[in-house]
């Protein structure tokens, strides 16, 4: 009897952790598999939005992963009135849209993320 529980423990455990380890496993894949534009936040003070400007095709579907690397921040590209969920540190958010107009469009940080959060800003170029 003894053999059989712990036998039956070992099984439970692996497929728990096997459970788990899939998700995570099948969701990076996910996540690789996206083609997104990557911007890494930053304060000002901490060297800006990398890239700071960003080409992307006019009427074409674009994705952007942000990520932050100190501070939470938002992303807010307000002649397309986009708004990002939260952007925190070492979490992933995304946004996507279909530009319907060429041209050059600011994208800012809309959370007071440091005493120079006005410059925290970039520049979006819509490409014909």
């Amino acid at each position: 009897m003894k053999f059989t529980e712990t036998f039956a423990n070992v099984l439970l455990i692996l497929a728990i952790v096997g459970t788990t380890a899939g998700i995570f496993l099948y969701e990076n894949a996910l996540e690789n598999d996206r083609e997104c534009i990557t911007i890494h936040f930053r304060t000002y003070e901490n060297g800006n939005p990398t890239p700071n400007v960003v080409h992307i095709p006019n009427n074409e579907k674009s994705c952007f992963r942000l990520t932050s690397d100190d501070t939470t921040h938002m992303f807010n590209l307000p002649d397309f009135g986009i708004y990002s969920e939260p952007i925190h540190p070492g979490k992933w958010t995304y946004v996507d849209f279909t530009p319907e107009e060429a041209g050059e469009f600011s994208f800012v940080c809309t959370v007071v993320c440091s005493p120079l959060h006005s410059k925290v800003r970039g520049k979006i170029i819509v490409d014909n």
